[in-house]
């Protein structure tokens, strides 16, 4: 798919999304070093990880639910409501225990707009067309992440984190009054949300997951790749920025870098997805992100760090639009949100101890222990993709869909 054949509803709500992720990476890639200047200590920060996990995984089930039945467009406008009590949250904590708030809001947040705009992509889709609809969606969408890392970095820099905290907030401001002007009009009926529903939705799809077919893979290898990442992505500002000798700028120009590599590459990865499967693009994601981490490992300066991060970019360029085809097409569409809510939600249970577990090897092994484990947990996970994760059969696909008891409640929107 091109840019001039994209749905209008969907360029506009894509446009928003990076608007208000641009704050989002202004902050992420700084988190653990706020919340060190909070007081927080290494250990801190994985407890503080782990419970923004399992935040994250209380919440995720119930927002994809809302969206499915509320509407994808009116549940991400009132997901933007939680994001920005959360950005004031974590703007105006004296103490890193009290950004928890922040998480808490962020995570819900999070939870009703995070599968309700991959469910919208999905839906928006032309037929034949998933791969390279979630490579461009997800290829503009990522240009927050060129934008978001150099202004957060900048400003940190030269202003300090609270500066860089309040302009955050105002920009999401911006994106939270534009989704809330795109979702004007339309039916908002809480009635909509039935008990009853949720619980029948719920079972049909534990059982979808824990079949041992398709969506079962596919929780395997994300689910090993979840576990991998949270072991030592909390401590790669500090591996970096302290160990690696670079700047609060230079970091952020790596993760800019990254973006740059990862929007130029996604478009052909989702190419690659429809044209040769979406196993490909996983198994070969796979294989480079193991490979960007050695790089880190053993050379560990500018050059090095510039060669991995721009090694993470091919390989999530090849990995995301894949994934996010394959899921939505093993499972009804109508249950899409919170198709997408569940599946990460149990990734996150998977993923629970890995912030803490990570920090007790950064401090008590070496601080390239979790890069380790995670390079050697992340290369199983290609023979697991070439030999599973195939695309689904017509026949397949109909197996799925008679699990659903009922019909989905119809969208809204």
């Amino acid at each position: 798919m091109k840019l001039r054949d994209m749905p209008r509803d969907l360029l506009v709500m894509t446009l928003t999304m990076i608007v208000a992720n641009i704050t989002g990476n202004m902050f992420f890639p700084f988190e653990a070093l706020y919340l060190g200047s909070l007081g927080a200590t290494i250990q801190d920060i994985g407890v503080f990880f782990t419970l923004q996990t399992v935040m994250s995984i209380l919440f995720r089930v119930g927002g994809g639910w809302v969206s499915d039945n509320l509407g994808r467009l009116q549940t991400i406008a009132v997901g933007s409501l939680f994001g920005l009590v959360a950005y004031l949250g974590y703007t105006l904590a004296a103490d890193w225990r009290w950004a928890m708030i922040g998480a808490v809001f962020g995570a819900a947040g999070s939870a009703l707009v995070a599968p309700s705009f991959q469910a919208f992509t999905a839906e928006s889709a032309p037929e034949g067309a998933v791969g390279s609809t979630f490579g461009l969606v997800e290829g503009l969408f990522l240009t927050c992440q060129i934008i978001g890392p150099i202004m957060g970095g900048l400003l940190v820099e030269y202003y300090g984190y609270t500066v860089m905290m309040w302009v955050a907030t105002g920009i999401f401001v911006i994106a939270t009054v534009m989704r809330l002007w795109i979702a004007r009009g339309r039916r908002f009926v809480l009635g909509d949300l039935r008990q009853s529903h949720l619980g029948r939705d719920l079972k049909a799809l534990v059982g979808i997951i824990i079949a041992g077919g398709l969506v079962t893979w596919l929780f395997v290898v994300d689910g090993l790749r979840d576990a991998s990442a949270q072991l030592m992505m909390p401590f790669l500002p500090d591996y970096v920025t302290r160990l690696g000798g670079q700047s609060e700028s230079v970091y952020g120009l790596l993760f800019s870098g990254m973006t740059v590599v990862t929007v130029l590459a996604m478009v052909p990865g989702g190419m690659l997805a429809d044209r040769h499967g979406e196993h490909w693009g996983i198994a070969l994601g796979g294989g480079i992100s193991s490979i960007s981490l050695m790089v880190m490992i053993f050379w560990p300066t500018t050059a090095g760090f510039a060669v991995a991060f721009a090694l993470f970019g091919i390989a999530g360029a090849l990995v995301s639009p894949a994934f996010s085809s394959l899921l939505s097409k093993a499972v009804p569409r109508g249950s899409l949100g919170m198709t997408y809510g569940l599946f990460w939600s149990a990734l996150g249970i998977v993923a629970i101890p890995s912030p803490y577990l990570g920090g007790l090897l950064y401090e008590g092994v070496a601080p390239q222990a979790p890069m380790w484990i995670s390079a050697v947990v992340i290369a199983l996970t290609v023979p697991i993709a070439l030999w599973r994760l195939r695309r689904p059969s017509t026949g397949e696909v109909q197996a799925v869909l008679s699990v659903d008891q009922g019909e989905p409640a119809p969208l809204q929107d």
